[in-house]
């Protein structure tokens, strides 16, 4: 089995050099269906990557649960630790850590109730999920249990087994453009 360090290097190559037509295309599906999904539909509060570096895109996510009157809450890092926080446009968003489009500020998400949308770099048909490494929502989802999650990748990050640590917390659903892997 390849390291995390390998998979990550292999496939955020592999997702940068995506056509963005394809990538387009493929985002649009994977949106399709996770709006289509009970756990969506249900949830008031969306808690939601910016995506970045040729992840899945996730803005039409954020137009759909806006439409719906639902709140959406992003990312922001603070040194070793993250935190969500409300916005309501995309015009709030500006270059954070690490590049990535955050909010500027606000009263972080007590994150009591929700649907977490999270990244990744792969993951295995079993939900195992390889991030960048910083184990930034595993710390957030170890100390806000109560969230449902949900993971968006492309079908070329899903491989047959990646590499999985105790402290790795595993989404409870992973919608691709072609499938949705599920508990049970």
């Amino acid at each position: 089995m390849e390291t995390k360090k390998s998979i990550r290097q292999i496939i955020c190559k592999q997702r940068k050099e995506l056509d963005p037509i394809i990538w387009q295309s493929q985002t649009a599906e994977i949106c399709r269906k996770t709006c289509e999904l009970d756990v969506f539909r249900e949830a008031t509060d969306i808690y939601c990557y910016i995506d970045f570096g040729g992840e899945v895109g996730t803005r039409p996510l954020m137009l759909e649960a806006w439409k719906l009157g639902k709140t959406v809450w992003v990312p922001k890092v603070h040194g070793e630790t993250m935190d969500f926080y409300e916005i309501t446009s995309f015009d709030e968003l500006k270059p954070g850590a690490y590049g990535i489009l955050e909010p500027d500020a606000g009263i972080p998400a007590s994150a009591d109730d929700g649907l977490m949308i999270m990244p990744g770099v792969a993951f295995d048909t079993n939900r195992n999920r390889v991030g960048y490494g910083g184990g930034y929502y595993d710390r957030y989802l170890e100390s806000h249990p109560q969230l449902h999650t949900l993971a968006l990748a492309f079908d070329m990050q899903v491989l047959f087994e990646v590499p999985a640590e105790e402290q790795d917390i595993k989404p409870q659903l992973l919608v691709t453009e072609t499938n949705i892997y599920q508990e049970g």
